[in-house]
Formats: C-alpha cells, structure tokens, sequence
C-alpha cells in the first residue's frame, strides 16, 4: 500500500505537519531523557561558572577547580 498527500486537502496536509512536529518532540524528549544524568563536571554537580571562550567554545570551572571546554 502507497500512501499518497494529496497536497490541496487541507486536513491532509495538517495532519501531515502535526504527525511531524508530534515525531520531533518525542525524538526531543527522548534525547532529554537519555541524558538526564550527563554532567560537564567530574564530580557530578553543576558547574560554578561559565564563560565563553574563542570561537564559540563553553568554559566551565567546576567545583573541584577543574576547567571543562565544549566545543562550539
């Protein structure tokens, strides 16, 4: 079975748009889920300060001192 859009159903076309935006919440929500638990720093709690660094780059100091860098 092919499915066919006809494009100049309204409906059609709507329920097109919200089956996609529906697909990229779940795929958003899943990926939030998925890295509930992922922290920049070594020790697991959230960074103290953050500053942006050359080209788009995140610099973070940790509690422990640690320097941690993300690319841009």
């Amino acid at each position: 079975m092919r499915w066919r859009i006809d494009w100049h159903s309204k409906r059609q076309v709507l329920f097109l748009i919200l089956g996609v935006v529906a697909l990229v919440m779940i795929a958003g929500a899943s990926a939030a889920w998925v890295t509930r638990n992922k922290t920049l720093c070594s020790d697991g709690k959230p960074p103290v300060a953050q500053q942006a660094g050359i080209l788009g780059q995140g610099l973070y100091k940790c509690h422990n001192g640690q320097i941690v860098t993300t690319p841009g």
